[in-house]
């Protein structure tokens, strides 16, 4: 796996960790909420972790798909605007 990763960022120190005796780090109250963490290591040793989400498979044509994502976002920001409007569930059959 060698993802390029272009971190444009600013970060800040949180804290400081000790690792326990078989080299683990209790990170679950920074990362609250979040089960997958995707790693990266620069040729300086640093270490950043980034929260993932994972998707079905049969759900990642739409984020393949730059026209379908954009619609869908102009979708969701229409409907956060209020822009909605009522459709017939049976008008769709026809088309």
């Amino acid at each position: 796996m060698h993802s390029i990763l272009k971190v444009n960022d600013s970060f800040e120190e949180i804290g400081t960790r000790t690792l326990d005796e078989r080299n683990r780090l209790t990170v679950g109250e920074i990362l609250k909420g979040c089960k997958r963490i995707r790693l990266y290591r620069n040729d300086s040793g640093e270490v950043l972790l980034q929260p993932i989400a994972e998707i079905p498979a049969s759900e990642l044509w739409l984020f393949q798909n730059p026209e379908a994502i954009s619609d869908v976002r102009e979708g969701l920001r229409d409907a956060a605007q209020g822009n909605v409007s009522r459709l017939d569930p049976e008008e769709l059959k026809e088309l």
